[in-house]
């Protein structure tokens, strides 16, 4: 179950290596851009894989610290 600072540090990642362009994120940027709003505004500490979506899955799991070793 990935945490807020997990999905935060996937993002980050993501962007440090496909950063914005012209004021639009990545793909996989704006699929995790969407889970770390969305676990702000509702303030959740930590958000089961099961409940991303199928795109949101593949962002976290390409740019969590297990493939940051690509």
């Amino acid at each position: 179950m990935p945490s807020f600072a997990v999905i935060q540090a996937a993002l980050e990642y993501c962007m440090s290596e496909q950063p914005p362009r012209d004021f639009v994120l990545s793909n996989d940027a704006s699929q995790l851009a969407t889970v770390f709003a969305d676990m702000a505004y509702h303030r959740q500490t930590e958000r089961p894989v099961e409940n991303l979506t199928d795109k949101q899955r593949l962002a976290f799991l390409r740019w969590s610290d297990s493939s940051a070793s690509k």
